[in-house]
């Protein structure tokens, strides 16, 4: 019995990166034309959101809420926002000192319309669902009965937390060091993220983290862009 309960969080992480992998792979092959509006990240998105949503009805028997597509406890409070205040002041600083203007946040040659739709919200919304919905859940499975309620920092949350952080060192390859204050900061939103899951039981919460730390990494660019061309 023992055996079997240290192997299951084993068995959800695997199963979650081989969802997150095969998805990058298999969205190489989707053909995209020229100058296409839907960005490739998104469509890995949409293949592992597909996977993510048909693993939960097969092991929930088709009861998401479970997965955390429910309210749950959740009620909105304006101290979520102290949060995300430590995720502005990279980007901040990043943007004073850049003279690359937003472009320098990473290398992805987005539009302000395809930031906002893809990455604020949509990319939000499907790496909630395979972390904090599918990953995490199944943690919280594995874990012992009662843990979470006697420590701020679970093993479903730390473990959901780096996994999160480990998706996004992809960055380093495409920007080098550049990336690293990026991953660390990720890992920052995971380990929030987690434990607002794990405490209302709903992924409201963290989706609406993920969106506001996203607008906080990229809005300072644009004001300062913004500030230069007035100038």
């Amino acid at each position: 019995m023992k055996f079997r309960n240290s192997i299951k969080p084993i068995l959800a992480i695997a199963l979650t990166a081989a969802v997150f992998v095969a998805s990058r792979y298999a969205a190489s092959f989707v053909p995209l034309p020229p100058g296409s509006f839907i960005p490739r990240t998104s469509v890995m998105q949409t293949i592992f959101l597909v996977f993510c949503i048909a693993a939960m009805l097969l092991i929930s028997k088709g009861r998401l809420a479970s997965f955390g597509f429910t309210r749950g406890t959740y009620i909105f409070s304006p101290r979520i926002l102290w949060w995300v205040l430590p995720a502005a002041v990279f980007p901040i600083v990043g943007a004073i000192v850049s003279r690359g203007g937003p472009s320098a946040a990473g290398p992805f040659e987005f539009t302000k319309v395809q930031w906002i739709l893809f990455i604020w919200l949509y990319s939000s919304f499907c790496e909630e669902v395979l972390v904090r919905g599918l990953l995490q859940t199944l943690l919280s499975n594995a874990a012992p009965a009662g843990a979470a309620a006697r420590r701020w920092l679970s093993m479903p949350v730390v473990v959901s937390g780096l996994f999160f952080g480990a998706m996004h060192l992809v960055l380093i390859q495409r920007m080098g060091p550049q990336a690293i204050p990026i991953v660390l900061m990720v890992t920052y939103l995971g380990l929030v993220a987690a434990h607002y899951r794990e405490k209302t039981g709903s992924l409201l919460p963290a989706i609406l983290l993920h969106v506001l730390f996203n607008i906080v990494g990229i809005l300072p660019f644009w004001v300062v862009q913004w500030l230069r061309g007035g100038l």
